[in-house]
């Protein structure tokens, strides 16, 4: 027998209030268009109708109904990344995409990090209110903990890692290019005849960001300048989820002497290397003119800084469709190998390098 969906079951999964939940669902004003959006997807997979007077609200008809809908995704999304603008909420945009164009509904949900033990069953522990008969495939957006992982494998839907890889697991798995990245950055510093480079980043924040360092040491230690002189470098581990990295690492720059302070920066993504060129300026440096800064990402404000910051490009759209894409040819074809398909980057020259 079906369970009813209420406006709390709703509520519940979105982690919203029932008076967001009710008002998106009725058309009223008070909450945003992409909220209304997500409600109204979220009921339209979960099989919700509303009961209007002289019905029974989760009828026999509404159950044949039901069965006709489409099949959804189930879209896996670390709640710290739900309000990220500039690379996430990008990379979901082209998923969502990506569902419309094979006709199939999406359902975001954020798995706790600490779940049940294996006494609850896998489609419980991640979603109790799902019709998971429905449900097409997984699709996991970045790094989660080897276990929530496990417990999505074990539902028996094929999934798709999202910029995360985990060799233990037989998961097709869509990333861009990082090392790629790193030397792309690298190289174009070389060529600009820098020969101090630093790098600022934080190591535990994610594994693109060690696979770009990585990458800038392949660089630095495979490429030679034309005029073989040697090349410097340095990383930087700040916390980048605390604000104040940026006047720690200022007071540390300030300590060294001119003649060993990076001519060159990078920053792992482009908002570290905004927020750095903006000291800089704050300390009386100004790039090009003092240092190059370069960043890696390409969100919309390195193009609107001042000046405008030169990046390398991650596809973050086409990162969501692929992995759609994925997606479909493992429905398909269950029993190929598993993939890895890495998009490659582009350079996109601006004033501050």
């Amino acid at each position: 027998m079906s369970r009813k969906v209420s406006i709390q079951t709703l509520a519940d999964q979105l982690g919203l209030s029932k008076y967001a939940v009710s008002r998106a669902l009725s058309g009223k004003t008070g909450v945003s268009e992409s909220t209304r959006a997500r409600v109204l997807e979220l009921a339209r997979a979960l099989g919700y109708r509303q009961s209007t007077p002289g019905s029974a609200g989760h009828s026999a008809s509404t159950n044949q109904a039901h069965k006709a809908e489409p099949p959804f995704v189930l879209i896996c999304m670390n709640q710290l990344n739900r309000g990220e603008p500039h690379y996430w909420q990008r990379v979901l945009s082209g998923i969502i995409s990506g569902c419309n164009e094979q006709g199939w509904h999406h359902v975001i949900v954020s798995p706790s990090l600490d779940l049940p033990g294996k006494e609850i069953a896998p489609e419980k522990a991640i979603a109790p209110h799902l019709d998971w008969k429905r449900c097409a495939g997984i699709i996991v957006m970045g790094a989660f903990p080897h276990t929530v992982l496990q417990t999505l494998v074990q539902t028996g839907r094929p999934m798709i890692l999202v910029d995360h890889q985990e060799p233990l697991l037989n998961c097709d798995t869509i990333s861009h290019d990082n090392l790629e990245a790193g030397i792309t950055a690298a190289r174009y510093l070389m060529s600009k005849q820098c020969r101090r480079i630093g790098l600022i980043t934080d190591d535990g924040r994610a594994a693109s960001f060690a696979q770009r360092k990585i990458g800038i040491e392949l660089a630095l230690n495979h490429f030679h300048t034309e005029a073989r002189e040697e090349v410097s470098f340095q990383a930087w581990n700040v916390a980048y989820e605390n604000g104040d990295w940026v006047n720690k690492l200022a007071a540390t720059i300030k300590q060294l002497p001119a003649e060993e302070r990076p001519d060159a920066w990078i920053g792992a993504n482009d908002d570290i290397a905004l927020q750095w060129m903006h000291k800089l300026q704050q300390m009386g440096l100004s790039a090009p003119k003092d240092c190059l800064v370069i960043g890696i990402d390409n969100v919309y404000t390195a193009a609107t800084s001042s000046p405008p910051l030169t990046t390398v490009h991650l596809c973050k759209e086409e990162l969501g469709q692929r992995a759609v894409e994925a997606l479909k040819r493992r429905v398909e074809r269950p029993g190929t190998p598993k993939e890895t398909v890495m998009l490659s980057t582009t350079l996109i020259p601006r004033d501050s390098a």
